[in-house]
């Protein structure tokens, strides 16, 4: 870390939440826009991916197209950072995302510490997801999922943006590797499901802060947040 200005990642509402069924944003895009200038979440009601690259929002729709959403939309659940880049190192013929997390690993080795990285080239393949919106609550999210679209890009490039996040944050936030991807058109883009990298520069950060946004006592209410969700996490999340 630099040891210089505090790093900040501010998380919107609890992991648990959308586990267990409730899609109603709860913090404008106006306001995520004030925690930092990189992200991925998903919109009200589950309606796609979403993810910020340099401050800008963009929601990549289970129909295919990419929206830039107004100031007064909302997400249910996201992560943000105040991204700073500490490094820029370049990567090359990483013919999977399973060996890009390996090789982000032995360059980034202190994962007891949350890491933002930003990841901008070349892609062979990129295969990504959008989930369909959910208009009723009480539909778990691997449940929901089943209703998502997969794009399978070829030859492309962009932007992956994302995190990788310690083991304790299960319940808020889902551990381990999470990026979402928009091409250089912004035309397409997802939550990544695999990928084949040709070339690029790899930009990280690690936090020295995090901050965690509650949503209101209303929409916690009558949840079982203490439940062990990891059954539906690992379906939730069992894309690869």
């Amino acid at each position: 870390m630099t040891g210089q200005s505090r790093i900040k990642f501010t998380q919107v509402s609890l992991f648990s939440v959308l586990l267990a069924g409730r899609y109603g944003g709860v913090v404008s895009v106006a306001e995520l826009k004030r925690y930092g200038n990189m992200a991925i979440a998903t919109m009200d009601r589950l309606d796609g991916e979403m993810q910020m690259i340099d401050g800008i929002v963009y929601q990549a729709c289970a129909d295919g197209r990419v929206l830039r959403p107004e100031d007064d939309a909302t997400i249910p659940f996201g992560t943000i950072a105040d991204f700073r880049a500490e490094q820029g190192l370049k990567l090359e013929n990483i013919p999977s995302y399973e060996l890009f997390e390996t090789r982000v690993d032995e360059l980034c080795p202190q994962k007891h510490v949350p890491l933002a990285v930003r990841f901008t080239g070349a892609f062979r393949r990129m295969k990504v997801r959008a989930v369909g919106r959910q208009e009723h609550d009480g539909v778990g999210l691997a449940e929901a999922a089943k209703s998502e679209a997969v794009f399978d890009l070829r030859d492309c490039s962009g932007d992956l943006v994302g995190f990788r996040l310690p083991g304790y944050v299960r319940g808020i936030n889902a551990p381990g590797w999470h990026l979402h991807f928009m091409d250089a058109e912004r035309r397409h883009g997802g939550h990544v499901v695999n990928f084949s990298l040709l070339a690029g520069e790899l930009r990280y950060c690690y936090a020295d802060d995090i901050q965690l946004r509650l949503p209101d006592p209303a929409v916690l209410a009558g949840l079982d947040l203490a439940k062990d969700w990891s059954a539906e996490l690992k379906k939730a999340e069992a894309e690869r």
